[in-house]
């Protein structure tokens, strides 16, 4: 169907199907580039991902915003959240919602639809999740920090199926948190209660506590791990310095899980897990950390580079993205 359109109107066409859970028959590929679905967030969405978009672009993809998936087993209000029918007090998902999702019936979701002329995908920051999604249920333990449960169902059921399809991802922050939750990790739901909990004093290392002025990303450096994996090749050495990183939630252990642990940091004798990825497949890979913040900041906001992470280091994130998206 999108041969009749340019390469623009091509794209605009495919964002407005996804947009609208449109059923796009749409081939992959669009004028010899992947398209990249970016992983939904809201409804009003469009100027967080503008920068993204224009990454992609520079790394050589076509960016498609992706529209949000639902699934028949929950309820949803008359603006596409999750009812509170279903939603604890705190805005977690309730245990029965959340064992159907963690089913991965892929048939009572709009999934298929969603990811129809999608050829690799980025997923992106954003709230705590909900710890009735792991795989071994929590009460809430995060401090009262916002949960949504209406993303959680739309960005699980994405990492799920882009897990189990050999989809190229990059995710970052919570992403990469929601990959290692389909894949069973285990989920620490607050760094400065870990800390305690090791009788270990914390610095604030990975993000700044709320209420500090002028809030902004931390930046530390980050251990590449002397393992095969795509973000050693693409970083090229042994440690990846000044990051953006914004978390106060953390992957505490991959043991039982198919995925492998690619970057840490260590701060204080405690060591977090930084980066991971499914070795399975083509391109999972996952970064605690924002290389999409740190290009922001260089190519689109012209601020001194010198202030933040490699920018071609960044920037090989995408394009090994792009590239592994390329048939």
């Amino acid at each position: 169907m999108l041969k009749k359109f340019g390469r623009i109107a091509a794209v605009t066409a495919l964002s407005l199907g996804m947009a609208l859970g449109l059923g796009y028959r749409a081939e992959a590929m669009v004028g010899g580039k992947p398209v990249i679905g970016i992983s939904w967030e809201s409804t009003d969405q469009e100027s967080d991902y503008a920068p993204i978009k224009k990454i992609i672009e520079m790394a050589g993809g076509i960016p498609v915003e992706l529209g949000q998936i639902k699934s028949s087993d929950v309820q949803y209000d008359k603006n596409g959240a999750v009812d509170k029918t279903c939603l604890e007090p705190s805005g977690m998902l309730k245990q029965k919602y959340a064992d159907k999702i963690k089913d991965q019936n892929f048939g009572n979701t709009n999934i298929a639809t969603v990811m129809q002329g999608i050829d690799g995908v980025f997923g992106t920051g954003g709230e705590d999740i909900s710890p009735s999604l792991y795989k071994h249920p929590e009460k809430e333990k995060n401090h009262g920090e916002e949960i949504n449960a209406t993303r959680d169902i739309s960005d699980y059921t994405l990492q799920a199926y882009c897990l189990k399809n050999n989809i190229p991802t990059l995710n970052v922050c919570r992403s990469e948190q929601m990959m290692g939750i389909v894949s069973g990790v285990k989920f620490m739901q607050d760094i400065p209660d870990y800390y305690k909990a090791h009788k270990k004093s914390y610095d604030d290392l990975h993000r700044m506590p709320p209420g500090t002025p002028n809030r902004d990303y931390t930046r530390h450096d980050v251990r590449i791990l002397p393992v095969q994996s795509h973000l050693r090749a693409i970083v090229g050495k042994d440690e990846l310095k000044n990051i953006s990183s914004w978390h106060h939630q953390n992957i505490q252990s991959l043991a039982g899980t198919a995925l492998i642990q690619t970057a840490e940091t260590t701060d204080n004798g405690i060591s977090l897990i930084e980066g991971i990825e499914y070795p399975a497949n083509t391109f999972s890979v996952g970064l605690q950390f924002h290389p999409e913040n740190d290009l922001t900041e260089v190519l689109i906001n012209k601020k001194d580079k010198e202030k933040f992470c490699d920018t071609e280091i960044c920037m090989g994130f995408f394009k090994a993205l792009v590239k592994a998206s390329t048939k």
